[in-house]
Parts: C-alpha cells; structure tokens; sequence
C-alpha cells in the first residue's frame, strides 16, 4: 500500500504541472446568447469606438451653450428651432448661434451644438421657437465619441470566466460569437455496495449515493460537462470495466469512495491496471481528506486522470474544491484566477490536524466593522461536523485554512474564508 507516502497540495499540483502543463487546450465558438459560464479562449478589445458618434443621454434640444449663457426665468434665450433629429440616422444639420435642433435620447447631435438641454427646461413658444430658462454647459447631456470605450480597449483576458454582466460588453465589441475553451468532460462513479439511487428508500444498512450527485454540481458550476453518473458494485472486475469505460470519452475519471485502506478498497491497484505511470499520489497531507487517490494515464494525444475522492461527503467536497477545482480551471480552462477570499474574525477557537494542512467549514455572520482598527464587518464561525455528515454543508460560506505545523488559530485572530460555490 502507498497510504504511508502522503503528498502535501503543493506537491500534488507539482505532479499535475509534469503531466498536463504541455498540453493544448480545445477551442470551440459559442454563440453569444449561450456563452455565459464559459472561459474566453481569447483577448477581448473593442473593435469601434463607443460610441462611435456624438449621442444625447436626453431628450431635448440641441445648440450652443454660449446661447445659454446668464438666463433665467426671468432672462429667458430665444431660439429657433431649425429641424429634428431622427433616431438611427444621420443629421447634416448645422447648429448656428440662436438655433436649436430637437434630439431624442440616443439620438445623433448634429454639428456646431455644443450642449443638450432637456425638454423640461424648454418653453415651447410655437413650431419653431423655443424658449431656454436655464444654462447649459459645454458638453452637458452628451456623450462624445469614446466616452464609454476606446477602439482597442482591451476588456478581458484569455481564461476569464465569462459572467452575466460581461455579457452586454461582449455584445458592445460585436462578440456574436466568442472563442471558448470546450468544457472538460467528467464521469463520476461511486463505489460501494451500500449505495443506492437518491430515488430509493434506503434499506437496512444502506444510504443514498450523495457524493456523486454533490461533486457533480461542483464539477459543473466549475465548468465541467458531465457526461455520467454512476454506481458500481464493490467487485474488482466490474470496478474496472467501469472506469475503462469512463476513460473513453472523459478528460477525467472522479470515483467516490474505494481510496481507503479497507479490504474491499482496490481503487489503486486498478488505476495502476488501466496505464502508465498509475497512481502519482496515494494520500494527501490535509484534513479531512487524507484518503485520496490521483492516478494520470499517458496517451498519445491528450493524457487523463483519474481521481479517487474520500467516501465521507465533506472531505471529497473539500478535496474537490481543492484539488479538482483548480485542475480543471488550470489545465482545461486556461484560468488561474486565485479565489476571492473574505477576510473575517473568528469567533471560536480551530485546532489543527496533526501533520496536516487543515480545512474547517466556516458560517459567516455580519458584523460591525472598525475602521480604526481594520476589523471586517464579517465573524466567521465553525461548524463543527463529522466528515460522515452532509447536513452542515448547506449552512457553511466557506472555509478556513489552517497550516501545516500550527497549532490552530485562536477566537479573535483575523482569519481569510475562501467562499464555497
């Protein structure tokens, strides 16, 4: 067995860095309306100048501010009103001293205006004759051309994850159809004679399969595709033809469970079966999450992976979130973005696993913050959960992460929560 050698995260992501850092990532196009969640595969700059001509942010009229100058109610400006803007077309008008010409909003504003005033500043006198009882600025009203964006302003990043609100800028750039990378394919399968179908009720010494419907979510709100969900008999053949099976269309292979030193737990000795070099890591440094199995087969045109995960719902949670998660982004998705963290004080006391890298499950509470002091307007507060359990994920944030080598963190200490998706 390999479960004396444990690896720390750093030296698992090393590993993975000699076995994928080389490898080409797959480009797809993907219609605008259907690209929100994926990973740009490309740079992102604005093609026009926006906006491309002088535009009302009003409705009203448009002439020379010099006209506008000094009046007031009871000074009112007199102009004539020479013509109307029509909205989506051009205007050859030109603005002299002592005119004005009526603008919608978004409208163009036509030559020798300076300023727009809107129409509830205006008295209409008759059909062209206005009355002004206010000023009006120099550029009041208006946007000019490239008072948004720049033509070449570059906007995003190749790996950025596209969101809802970049969707209106990638439009602006006249992205209808925007360079992704295509979605790692995963299959999930879950071990155990024990596990039955969330559809069934369970029976005596029986429970339904969780790992595998929760890691999924994950994998997807990550940006995976999941092409399976399955459930396999603790019996080492079918194991086996299972996950050769999976191997065949997936980039990677999660199994739940089997990664464990106990005498049916044979998850090692198959991946070490299906290719070489097998399994690279038998044990990871953190807690919880100790049982863990990453196991790489070389091809010809792409390697994969396989990666057995705790059978305890919290800890395979957790190693995904930090394991799984980063290699999907890194590799596939061409993002290396580092988690927003929040910083927080905790309100009780974490003690660590002996040896190993520590990760509690942390609800966050408002709190009032000081800014003489730099305290966060946020408490972060354990919860306090056997890794068997499931109930507590759904009230957890995030989670904390304690070092290798200490002791613990004490209540009071400013800690950084990394959110959970």
């Amino acid at each position: 067995m390999k479960l004396l050698k444990v690896d720390t995260i750093s030296e698992v992501q090393q590993k993975l860095q000699e076995y994928f850092g080389n490898m080409e990532r797959e480009v797809e196009a993907v219609d605008l309306r259907n690209v929100c969640g994926r990973y740009l595969a490309e740079d992102v700059e604005a093609d026009v100048d926006t906006p491309s001509f002088r535009r009302s942010v009003v409705d009203g009229y448009a002439l020379r501010g010099a006209d506008t100058f000094g009046v007031s109610d009871s000074i009112p400006a007199f102009l004539t009103v020479v013509g109307t803007v029509e909205m989506g077309e051009a205007t050859t008008i030109f603005v002299e001293s002592g005119q004005a010409v009526y603008v919608p909003t978004g409208g163009m504003i036509p030559d020798g205006a300076d300023t727009m005033i809107m129409v509830e500043h205006v008295d209409q006198l008759g059909e062209t004759e206005i009355s002004v009882n206010r000023p009006s600025p120099p550029n009041a009203n208006i946007m000019n051309i490239g008072d948004d964006f720049k033509k070449g302003q570059k906007f995003f990043s190749r790996g950025h994850r596209i969101g809802t609100k970049d969707i209106g800028l990638l439009a602006a750039c006249g992205k209808a159809t925007v360079s992704v990378f295509r979605k790692p394919k995963l299959s999930i399968l879950s071990t155990g004679d024990e596990l039955v179908d969330p559809a069934i009720f369970p029976g005596p010494c029986q429970i339904r399969d969780i790992n595998a419907y929760a890691v999924a979510a994950f994998a997807e709100s990550a940006g995976a595709e999941i092409l399976s969900l399955s459930v396999v008999k603790d019996h080492p053949d079918a194991y086996r033809t299972a996950v050769e099976s999976a191997l065949r269309e997936s980039d990677l292979v999660i199994l739940s469970g089997g990664s464990s030193a106990g005498t049916k737990d044979f998850t090692a000795s198959i991946i070490d079966s299906l290719g070489s070099p097998g399994v690279i890591t038998h044990g990871l440094a953190i807690k919880p999450g100790k049982p863990t199995i990453i196991g790489i087969l070389t091809g010809e045109k792409r390697n994969k992976a396989v990666i057995g995960l705790p059978g305890h719902p919290l800890s395979s949670i957790i190693v995904f979130d930090v394991i799984v998660n980063g290699f999907l982004k890194k590799y596939f998705l061409g993002n290396e973005e580092r988690p927003k963290r929040i910083p927080a004080i905790l309100a009780e006391n974490i003690h660590s696993g002996e040896g190993r890298e520590t990760y509690q499950l942390v609800n966050l509470e408002a709190s009032e913050p000081d800014k003489s002091t730099g305290r966060p307007g946020w408490t972060a507060r354990p919860i306090r959960a056997k890794s068997g359990a499931i109930s507590q994920l759904a009230l957890a944030d995030g989670y904390v992460v304690i070092p290798q080598g200490t002791e613990g963190v004490a209540a009071g200490q400013l800690v950084q929560v990394v959110p959970i998706q």
